[in-house]
């Protein structure tokens, strides 16, 4: 640590724990207070010392992990400057903390278990948007990172948007529950189906369906309806025809592949799965969560074709 200020400063270290809230904010916790800290496994030298100006002071940390441990842990260790009675500028005299965060995982005794714990579209203040809230509890005891989509779908097949979440691989902590919110754009009030596929590195893609209904905020007027998109292109005179979605399934059938699929990747059954999203496919060529899944589960099965050689 180097001190790069006018005056003489003394130097505070200890350690805390790290959680994180519903949303994704950090915590600190005082150390030893959450099932995941390793605050006592740590040993900081020196704990306190006093820096002059344009000195510095290495410090050491030795960590010992406890014979049973296992999974994911969490600490951080802060150093806070006090500034000095003595400090010749008048005035007001900065204290600053900063901290380096640890993350340590036991190698050979993680398990990740997942579930999505909730799915729901709300309005926010602006008139044209909405949010996608998508809560993910990690049930194991190592920290994931989850991504996927969520497909945002008419009550007659046709999708809306289709939102990927969390394209920069934030965590959710052992044994907690996280909510990612994701921001809709141009989206009418009415009845939607969302249907989420989230993949948090275990065995299984988690995946989970709900309808809603999105309620038109009070807003002047001119602010509804939202701006429609250009009419399609005359052709010969003719206006052309809206496009169909290139399916021979219903709606409801199509749902009931995507589960039975999803269902029959999570049991193991891959080849049964496999074929399920085959069949998907034909019906819904342009369902890019269904071809994902599919290279998914061919993958799966290549992989299983070389371990029994």
């Amino acid at each position: 640590m180097d001190n790069k200020g006018k005056e003489k400063t003394q130097v505070l270290c200890y350690i805390t724990d790290v959680g994180m809230d519903i949303y994704g904010e950090l915590l600190f916790p005082e150390g030893g207070t959450l099932a995941t800290s390793c605050e006592s496994w740590f040993l900081v030298n020196p704990e306190n010392f006093f820096l002059s100006q344009g000195t510095n002071q290495k410090i050491r940390y030795t960590l010992k992990v406890p014979d049973n441990a296992s999974g994911t842990y969490l600490a951080s260790i802060f150093f806070h400057t006090k500034p000095q009675d003595g400090a010749k500028n008048s005035g007001s005299r900065l204290s600053v903390r900063v901290g380096t965060l640890f993350v340590i995982n036991v190698t050979g005794t993680g398990h990740k278990d997942g579930e999505l714990s909730s799915l729901s579209l709300h309005n926010t203040v602006k008139a044209t948007t909405a949010q996608v809230e998508l809560g993910v509890l990690n049930k194991g005891n190592v920290l994931i990172r989850p991504r996927g989509t969520v497909e945002i779908k008419t009550n007659d097949g046709w999708t809306v948007d289709k939102l990927a979440f969390n394209e920069d691989n934030q965590a959710v902590l052992p044994k907690s529950e996280r909510v990612f919110r994701i921001p809709l754009a141009n989206i009418k009030p009415g009845s939607y189906n969302l249907i989420a596929m989230v993949d948090y590195g275990g065995a299984e893609i988690l995946s989970g369906e709900t309808m809603v209904n999105l309620v038109a905020t009070e807003v002047p007027r001119h602010d509804w309806p939202i701006p429609q998109s250009k009419s399609p292109m005359k052709i010969s005179g003719k206006a052309a025809k809206p496009m169909e979605p290139a399916v021979k399934l219903s709606p409801e059938e199509i749902k009931s592949l995507f589960s039975l699929a999803t269902k029959q990747y999570t049991t193991g059954d891959y080849q049964s799965s496999f074929s399920t999203w085959q069949k998907l496919l034909k019906a819904d060529p342009g369902n890019t969560t269904a071809r994902k899944n599919l290279e998914r589960t061919k993958a799966k099965l290549d992989a299983l074709k070389k371990i029994k050689g």
